[in-house]
C-alpha cells in the first residue's frame, strides 16, 4: 500500500520559497543563494515524485527513499517557517517603531545571530536533501511535471457535485420490501421491533436505510424518526446522548447516564418512533440488552432499523429475520457507472466496452463503481480508459472484492494537494461528522491548499471539498442544526486514508494503550463515552515532530503532569484544538510560545481576558474561542496578526469591545462580532475592506455617526455573508428617529443574506430595502425591542421561513400592509413568534389573498390586548401564554391543530364551551398555570389525543370530566395541582392506551387508591413529591406491564412492599430523596427482570445497599446497573 506522499509537501515548500516574506528576509539576511539552491533541489526532485509515488507499492526501496525524503523535507519546511516568521516579526517591529527594533537587536533575537544560525541550518538541510536527491538515480524514475492547477478540473463542474442528488440504482425493490415490513400492521402490537440489514462494506446498507427512512410512507407511519451512527463505540451513555440530540436538533448538556436515560424516555414515551442505528459492530449481548431496555418506552409499533457488516450482530439484535443486502445486477452496475462517467449520461461508443470491463472489476459494489465512475469522467481518451482497465492495482490483495483497488485508482488520480487534504482527514475518528469550514481551516493551517496568484485559499478549499464529495471520498453531505455543512467518510475510505498516513497520524483513545508511530505528526485524542479509564497516566511522545494536536471528544487528566512540558516541546505545531479541554489559566500564556501555530481553538470557560502575548502568533490563520460567556477583552494588539483569516467567538455577550485596527486584517474572512467604538480605530469603517462571509454580529451601532459612516461598513459588497445581527445599546433614545433610520439605511446587506436580526432599533420605520425583493434570499428575520409602529411588507419575501417579533411596543396592528400586495402573502413562512407586544390589538389578513399557506408553528406570548387570531388553515402547533382571555376563543376555528399549549392566563377560570369540539387531529394538549376549577366538556371529541399535561392548575379540584373518553391517551402528567385529592386506580381501566402516568408535587393527592379489576398497559409510573403517600397502593400489584417506576421526594414513605418483586415487567426503578425508607424489600432478591436501580439521597437505604457488605446488597447484587448518589457502583453491560 502506498504510504509516502511527498509531492504535495514539495509543492508547498516551493510555494513557500517563492513567498514575498521569505524572499524579503532572505535578502536581508544574506540567505538568498542558499534558498535558491534549496529551491533547485526541490524542483529537481519534484520531477520524479509522481513516478516514485506510483511505484512505491511494489518497491520497498522506493518507499523507504520517499519516507527519508519526506522527513528531510519536513526539516526544510520547519527551517523556512523559522525564517519567514522572523520576517513577519521584523515587519511588525518596523510598524511599531524604532524602540521595538532596538529591543529586538539587544535581545536573543539579534539579527546577526539569527543570520548566522539560519545560514548553518539551511546549509545542513540542503546538503542532506542533495544527498537524498542523488539516490533517485538508482531507481530509474521517469521525469514528469506534476499537475498542480485546481481551477479547470473543479470549477467547470461545480454544480454537479453537491447540487444534484445522484440517482440510486438497483435498490428500489429492496426498499419497497423493507418499508412494507416496517409498516406491517402485525407489528403494531409489538413493544419494539428490530429490523436488521447486513452485508459487506460498500454495498450501500446506509443508502438503503436512508431511502427507507426518507420515504413518505415511513414518515406517515412514525411520529418520530431518529438517525444515529453507532460505529464501533457502543457506549450506552454516548448513544443515549446522540439519540436525544437527534430528537431535539441541538446539543445536550445533561451529564451522567441516569439523567440522560430519564431525559430520553421522557422524549420517547407515548410516541411511535423509528430509530436507525447505522453501522453497528457490537457483539456484546448485555450491552445491547442495556440499550434496548432504555428504548422500550415508545408506543406500540415503535421500530429499530439496524445496519451492520456482521451477521452475528444482525441475528442478535433483530426480532424479525435479518435482511442480507445483495450486489448490484450487471445492468444496474452499468447504469450507475454510466451516470457518473459520462457527462451527459449518454454512452460514448468507443468507451463502452472498456467501461464494462472496468465495471466488472468493481465487483458489483456501489462504492467502488461510484469512485471509478467519478474518476473516468475526467478521462476522454481511449488510452486513458485502457490504462485504468489494465492497471496493476487491480491485482492488490483485497478481501472486499473490487473496492480497495477502485478507491486506490481514484485516489492516485487526485492532484497531490487534493490527496494530502483527503488523507489528513483520517485524524478524525471513523463515522465522525466533519465540518466543511473546519476541514478547510485545517488544510490551510498545514499548508495543503496551494496558493496560486490572486486565488482565494478559502475558495480553493471549497472546490477541493466539492471534488472529494464528487469522487465519493466524502459522503452524507448535509446542513446540520447549527447551519454548518458536514460530511462523513465511509469506513473503507477512512481505512484507505489511514493506510497512507499510518506512519504520521494516530487517534488516541482512552480505553486503549497507545502505540505511537515513529514519526508522529498528527495526533487526535478521542475521549469516547466509555466506562473504562486507564489507571495510569498516559505517556506522550517525546520528540518535537507534531504538527496537529486535536482533542476531539473530551480530555481526562490522563497526562496532567506532563502535558504542558509536552506542549512546549512541540515548537513546530501548526494545529492546536483544545475545545474540549477544561482550560488551565496558564494555557493561553503557554500557547503564545507556539509561534508557528496556524490554527488555535480554545475553550475560554471562566476566562475574562486573553494575554497580550497572543499577538506574537503572527502565523495564526484561525482563532476560535468557545464558551466565551465571561470573556471581556481580546488582546489589544490583534491588528498585527495579518495572517488571520478566521476570528470566531462563541457566546461572547460579555465582550466589552473589539480590538482597534481590525481593518488592517485584510485576510479576514470570518468575524463573529464587531463592536463599534468611538475611537477612530474602532469605528465601523474598519469593516470596509474586509471580505467577510458567514455570520457577523455588529454591536454598538449607537456610535455610528450618520448615513455615510454606516455606508463605510460596505455591507452591500459582502456577498458571502449569510447572517447579520445589528444591535444598538438598549435604552439609547437621545438621538432622533431620523438618525436611526439613516444608519440602518446605510447598513443594507448584500441580497445573498439569509438571516437578519435587528435589536433595539429606535427609528419610526424600516428602510425600503427590508420590504422589497432586495433580500429575496432571506429565510429568517428577528426584530427585538424596536420602536417602529408598523412593519415592512415582509409578506412579499419568497424564501422567508421564520419570523420573530419581540418587544415591539409601538405596534398596534398587523394589517394588510405587512402582507404586501402579491397574490400570496408569506408564501413560505413556517414559524411565526410574537412576544412581548403589549399594545398589539389586531391581526388581520385580506380575504382576497392567500396568506400564510404553509404556517405550521405559531407562538403568542405577552400580548394582552390581542383579541383574535385570523383563520390559519394549515396551523399545526399553537403556543399561547400571558395574553388576553378572549384570544383563547380563536382556537375554536383552528381545527388543523396537532398540538396546543395554554399557559399563564390569570383570569381564565373556565375554558370556552366547545373550544376543542372539532379538533380531531389534536394529539398533544398542555395546560399550565390556569385558575380553572374544572375541565368539563373539554375532552369529549379529542379522538386523537395522546399527550395531556396539567401543570400548576392549583384550583383544579378533581380529575377532568370526560377523561374516560380519551381511549388514545398514552401520556398523562399532573404536576403541582395542589387541590386534586384523588386519582382512583379504576381510572386506569378506562384509559386503555395509557403508558405513562406522572404525579409531581400534588400536595393533597394520594394516588391510585381503590381496587383495580384488571391489568393495564401502563409502563411508566412516576410518583414525585407526594407528601400524603405513606405506602405504595395495593392496586399497583395489577400493573403487570410496568417497566419503569420512579419514587422521588415522598417524605412520608416508610417502606417498600415485598410484592414489588412480583412485577415481572419492571426493568428500572429509581428511589430518590425518600429519607424514611430503611430497607429494600425481600422480594427483590429473585427479581430477574430488574436491570437498573438508582438510589439517591436515601441515607439509611444507601448504607444497606453498599457494595459488597451492605445488609441489603445480596437482595440487589444481581442487578446489572446500580447507581447510588449518581455514582455507578455496578455496571455489568460490558
Amino acid at each position: 500500500m502506498a504510504d509516502a506522499l511527498v509531492s504535495a509537501l514539495a509543492q508547498t515548500i516551493l510555494g513557500n520559497l517563492n513567498s514575498v516574506v521569505l524572499q524579503e528576509i532572505g535578502l536581508a539576511c544574506g540567505l538568498t543563494d542558499e534558498l535558491n539552491n534549496l529551491q533547485s533541489i526541490f524542483v529537481t526532485i519534484q520531477l520524479v515524485l509522481q513516478d516514485a509515488e506510483l511505484k512505491q507499492s511494489k518497491s520497498e526501496a522506493i518507499r523507504n527513499w520517499l519516507r527519508k525524503l519526506k522527513s528531510a523535507a519536513y526539516d526544510a519546511d520547519n527551517i523556512l517557517d523559522q525564517i519567514a516568521t522572523e520576517g513577519l516579526r521584523r515587519r511588525v517591529d518596523s510598524e511599531r517603531g524604532t524602540q521595538h527594533e532596538l529591543k529586538s537587536f539587544l535581545s536573543s533575537r539579534n539579527p546577526l545571530l539569527f543570520r548566522s544560525k539560519m545560514a548553518h541550518k539551511v546549509k545542513y538541510v540542503r546538503e542532506k536533501l542533495d544527498a537524498i536527491a542523488k539516490e533517485r538515480l538508482q531507481f530509474h524514475l521517469s521525469e514528469d511535471v506534476v499537475e498542480t492547477r485546481f481551477g479547470e478540473t473543479v470549477e467547470s463542474r461545480q454544480t454537479s457535485s453537491l447540487v444534484n442528488e445522484l440517482e440510486i440504482y438497483g435498490r428500489e425493490e429492496e426498499k419497497q420490501m423493507i418499508i412494507q415490513e416496517l409498516v406491517d400492521s402485525r407489528h403494531e402490537q409489538d413493544d419494539l421491533s428490530v429490523y436488521a440489514i447486513w452485508g459487506m462494506g460498500g454495498l450501500g446498507k446506509t443508502t438503503l436505510a436512508q431511502m427507507v427512512y426518507n420515504d413518505e410512507r415511513t414518515k406517515n407511519n412514525f411520529q418520530l424518526r431518529i438517525w444515529v451512527c453507532v460505529s464501533d463505540d457502543f457506549s450506552i451513555q454516548r448513544l443515549v446522548r446522540e439519540i436525544i440530540e437527534s430528537i431535539q436538533g441541538r446539543g445536550c448538556n445533561v451529564s451522567g447516564l441516569d439523567p440522560l436515560q430519564c431525559l430520553l424516555q421522557e422524549k420517547l414515551r407515548g410516541r411511535k418512533f423509528l430509530l436507525v442505528l447505522d453501522d453497528v459492530w457490537n457483539e456484546n449481548q448485555r450491552m445491547w440488552d442495556g440499550l434496548k431496555e432504555v428504548l422500550r418506552c415508545g408506543s406500540k409499533g415503535s421500530t429499530l432499523m439496524v445496519t451492520t457488516r456482521i451477521e452475528k450482530v444482525a441475528s442478535m439484535m433483530a426480532t424479525v429475520s435479518p435482511y442480507k443486502i445483495g450486489y448490484l445486477s450487471d445492468d444496474d452496475s452499468w447504469s450507475l457507472f454510466k451516470q457518473r462517467a459520462f457527462a451527459t449520461g449518454e454512452e460514448e461508443e468507443n468507451l463502452v466496452a472498456i467501461g464494462k470491463v472496468i465495471v466488472k472489476k468493481c465487483g458489483a459494489v456501489p462504492l467502488a463503481i461510484n469512485a471509478l465512475g467519478s474518476l473516468m469522467r475526467y478521462k476522454s481518451h481511449e488510452s486513458e480508459w485502457l490504462a485504468i482497465q489494465e492497471s496493476e492495482i487491480w491485482h492488490l490483495s483485497d478481501n472486499e472484492n473490487g473496492i480497495l483497488p477502485a478507491l486506490m485508482l481514484s485516489y492516485d488520480n487526485l492532484l497531490p494537494q487534493m490527496r494530502q487534504c483527503f488523507v489528513y482527514c483520517c485524524i478524525f475518528p471513523k463515522d465522525c461528522e466533519m465540518e466543511e469550514n473546519q476541514l478547510i481551516q485545517l488544510w490551510m493551517a498545514n499548508g495543503f491548499i496551494p496558493s496560486e496568484g490572486q486565488t482565494d485559499l478559502l475558495l480553493t478549499g471549497h472546490l477541493i471539498f466539492k471534488e472529494l464529495v464528487w469522487r465519493s471520498f466524502f459522503q452524507d453531505v448535509k446542513i446540520n442544526y447549527r447551519g454548518k455543512r458536514i460530511c462523513k467518510m465511509h469506513d473503507l475510505v477512512h481505512d484507505l486514508a489511514l493506510s497512507v498516513m499510518r506512519h504520521e497520524s494516530y487517534i488516541m483513545e482512552n480505553d486503549k494503550v497507545p502505540k505511537f508511530p515513529g514519526m508522529l505528526r498528527h495526533l487526535c485524542f478521542d475521549m469516547k463515552y466509555s466506562w473504562v479509564v486507564p489507571k495510569n497516566e498516559i505517556k506522550l511522545p517525546i520528540d518535537d515532530s507534531l504538527r496537529s494536536f486535536i482533542v476531539h471528544r473530551g480530555l481526562y487528566p490522563l497526562f496532567k503532569n506532563t502535558f504542558f512540558s509536552f506542549l512546549l516541546k512541540q515548537q513546530y505545531m501548526r494545529v492546536l484544538d483544545m475545545n474540549f479541554y477544561t482550560i488551565d489559566q496558564k494555557l493561553p500564556s503557554l500557547v503564545c510560545k507556539l509561534k508557528y501555530l496556524r490554527y488555535l481553538v480554545m475553550s475560554c470557560d471562566n476566562l475574562k481576558r486573553l494575554p497580550e502575548s497572543l499577538t506574537c502568533l503572527l502565523n495564526l490563520q484561525t482563532l476560535k474561542l468557545t464558551h466565551s460567556d465571561e470573556l471581556l477583552e481580546l488582546p489589544n494588539g490583534l491588528k498585527v496578526m495579518k495572517n488571520l483569516w478566521f476570528l470566531e467567538l462563541e457566546k461572547c455577550d460579555s465582550l466589552l469591545c473589539t480590538p482597534p485596527g481590525l481593518g488592517d486584517l485584510t485576510c479576514l474572512r470570518r468575524l463573529s462580532i464587531f463592536i463599534v467604538g468611538q475611537d477612530e480605530s474602532q469605528r465601523i469603517d474598519q469593516l470596509k475592506e474586509l471580505n467577510l462571509g458567514g455570520k457577523l454580529s455588529i454591536r454598538g451601532l449607537e456610535n455610528v455617526r450618520n448615513l455615510e459612516d454606516a455606508k463605510n461598513a460596505s455591507l452591500m459588497r459582502k456577498k458571502n455573508m449569510t447572517s447579520l445581527k445589528l444591535s444598538w445599546k438598549d435604552g439609547i433614545i437621545q438621538n432622533p428617529a431620523g438618525y436611526f433610520e439613516e444608519v440602518l439605511e446605510g447598513l443594507q446587506p448584500h441580497q445573498n443574506l439569509e438571516m437578519i436580526s435587528i435589536v433595539s432599533y429606535r427609528g419610526s420605520r424600516f428602510p425600503n430595502w427590508m420590504s422589497t425583493l432586495a433580500l429575496k434570499n432571506l429565510k429568517k428575520i428577528s426584530l427585538e425591542n424596536c420602536g417602529i409602529d408598523h412593519l415592512p411588507s415582509f409578506g412579499v419575501l419568497p424564501s422567508l421561513l421564520c419570523l420573530k417579533l419581540k418587544g415591539m411596543d409601538c405596534i398596534k396592528h398587523l394589517g394588510i400592509e405587512w402582507c404586501g400586495d402579491g397574490e400570496r402573502s408569506f408564501p413560505a413562512l413556517k414559524d411565526l413568534i410574537i412576544e412581548r407586544m403589549p399594545n398589539l390589538e389586531e391581526w388581520i389578513i385580506a380575504d382576497s389573498v392567500e396568506s400564510f399557506p404553509y404556517l405550521q408553528h405559531l407562538t403568542i406570548r405577552w400580548c394582552p390586548k390581542l383579541k383574535e387570531l385570523p383563520f390559519l388553515p394549515t396551523l399545526g402547533h399553537l403556543d399561547i401564554s400571558n395574553s388576553s382571555v378572549t384570544l383563547v376563543g380563536s382556537i375554536h376555528s383552528l381545527t388543523s391543530l396537532e398540538s396546543l399549549s395554554l399557559s399563564n392566563f390569570i383570569d381564565l377560570d373556565v375554558l370556552p364551551v366547545g373550544l376543542l369540539q372539532n379538533h380531531k387531529s389534536l394529539f398533544q394538549l398542555d395546560i399550565t398555570n390556569l385558575p380553572i376549577r374544572t375541565l368539563s366538556n373539554v375532552f369529549d371529541n379529542l379522538s386523537a389525543l395522546k399527550h395531556l399535561d396539567l401543570y400548576y392548575c392549583s384550583n383544579l379540584e378533581s380529575l377532568p370530566d370526560g377523561l374516560q373518553y380519551l381511549k388514545t391517551l398514552e401520556h398523562l402528567r399532573i404536576v403541582s395541582c395542589d387541590s386534586i385529592r384523588s386519582f382512583p386506580a379504576a381510572t386506569l381501566e378506562s384509559l386503555s392506551s395509557l403508558r405513562l402516568l406522572m404525579f409531581n408535587n400534588c400536595k393533597k393527592l394520594n394516588p391510585l387508591l381503590g381496587p383495580l379489576q384488571r391489568g393495564t398497559v401502563l409502563e411508566y409510573l412516576l410518583l414525585d413529591e407526594c407528601p400524603e403517600l405513606k405506602h405504595l397502593p395495593e392496586s399497583m400489584q395489577q400493573l403487570s406491564a410496568l417497566r419503569n417506576l420512579r419514587i422521588s421526594d415522598c417524605e412520608e414513605l416508610c417502606s417498600l412492599p415485598n410484592w414489588l418483586g412480583s412485577l415481572q415487567s419492571l426493568t428500572r426503578m429509581e428511589i430518590h430523596n425518600c429519607k424514611k425508607l430503611k430497607s429494600m424489600p425481600d422480594g427483590f432478591q429473585g427479581h430477574d427482570s430488574l436491570r437498573e436501580l438508582s438510589i439517591r439521597d436515601c441515607p439509611d437505604l444507601e448504607k444497606r445497599c453498599k457494595k459488597p457488605k451492605g445488609r441489603d446488597w445480596p437482595k440487589i447484587s444481581h442487578i446489572p446497573m446500580i447507581e447510588i448518589n449518581n455514582e455507578t457502583i455496578q455496571y455489568l453491560y460490558q
